[in-house]
């Protein structure tokens, strides 16, 4: 090798050592299942002012809901209930409801499904929850021409296991 080579040989593995870990910590950022980004960010930031207007509209139907996560069990069949009330507070039958839900913890992982009427206003499905602790559930319920969103978080709780006694 050449007197003087030394330096730009340095440089370059120094700037080659660098694209390297930038890669690897690109690849351990965008597989981080706890790392998620709104879905249609940028389409909901240009549209902030249909968002604003469904927000009040929202308010002025009256409308409310009940989310309920119940004990999970196998991790496959748990179990989702809607509630959903008018503005006097009555069940709301009939409506055609959609949910998104994601476990806070691992938010890029996304469950979604749309929920049969099981009474009047009671919506329900089941879903594969495994993880307790807490969920977000976005509702969007539509009732003939109107159109309802919200959201919730609710605390998902791991069903109670019967300890038996040893002899």
């Amino acid at each position: 090798m050449k007197k003087g080579m030394g330096w730009p040989i340095g440089v370059a593995t120094i700037l080659a050592s660098t694209v390297v870990a930038n890669i690897v910590v690109m690849q351990i950022a965008n597989n981080d299942p706890s790392f998620a980004v709104e879905p249609d960010y940028y389409r909901k930031a240009v549209h902030f002012d249909s968002t604003m207007a469904e927000e009040r509209e929202n308010i002025s139907l009256g409308w409310g809901i009940e989310t309920r996560i119940d004990s999970i069990g196998d991790g496959r069949h748990t179990r989702v209930a809607i509630r959903l009330r008018d503005a006097s507070s009555h069940p709301l039958p009939g409506a055609r409801v959609a949910i998104m839900a994601r476990f806070n913890a691992r938010a890029n992982d996304t469950l979604t499904a749309l929920l049969t009427e099981e009474a009047p206003g009671m919506y329900v499905t089941t879903l594969p929850i495994a993880h307790p602790g807490l969920w977000e559930v976005r509702v969007d319920a539509t009732h003939g021409s109107q159109r309802f969103s919200a959201s919730s978080r609710v605390n998902a709780v791991r069903a109670a296991v019967a300890l038996g006694t040893a002899r």
